[in-house]
């Protein structure tokens, strides 16, 4: 059977630490959602934490979760920290380029020097080749134009026949 997320929070002066454990799924985004907005809203902290350590299954709601709650800290004025993601929420956020958008932090079963590698690896687009430029001025003006002149020659009427157009001589 497969658990529903849930959350705890805890507070130190201006952080709110969010613990997220179970599964984030469309279904439970909602609640998870609303319940840490709640919370936000209420204790307006400077620096929220989620820690995602205990989730065992996250899909796109989830980063749809985590991309709102990061909107919410900066219209509050605040930052957002992702604490310890499991494996498997790690695979997500990775292949979704989180890390250029959001701080990920690892604090657990970890070393510093995996953690350090981790911080770092940041997305970097790949190089285009360059290329010559080639005009492509007049290629394929010839074969506009005769589509251009055959689609003057006919225009069909609602009942399907033909009609001249004004300035035709056929």
């Amino acid at each position: 059977m497969t658990e529903r997320a849930s959350f705890l929070w805890d507070t130190a002066g201006a952080t709110v630490t969010v613990y997220i454990r179970g599964e984030i799924d469309h279904h439970t985004a909602v609640t998870v959602r609303n319940g840490i907005d709640a919370m936000l809203f209420e204790n307006r902290p400077a620096r929220m934490i989620l820690d995602l350590s205990k989730v065992g299954f996250m899909d796109s709601s989830g980063l749809g979760l985590i991309m709102g709650r990061l909107s919410v800290m900066k219209s509050l004025g605040g930052t957002m920290t992702v604490r310890n993601p499991s494996r498997e929420t790690e695979a997500i956020l990775t292949l979704a380029g989180m890390e250029r958008l959001i701080r990920i932090e690892y604090t657990e079963g970890v070393s510093s020097e995996a953690a350090d590698a981790l911080r770092k690896k940041a997305y970097e687009p790949p190089k285009m080749a360059t290329a010559s430029v080639v005009s492509l001025e007049g290629i394929g003006r010839s074969n506009r134009r005769e589509h251009n002149g055959q689609a003057r020659q006919r225009k069909s009427t609602r009942k399907g026949r033909s009609a001249k157009v004004p300035g035709d001589s056929a």
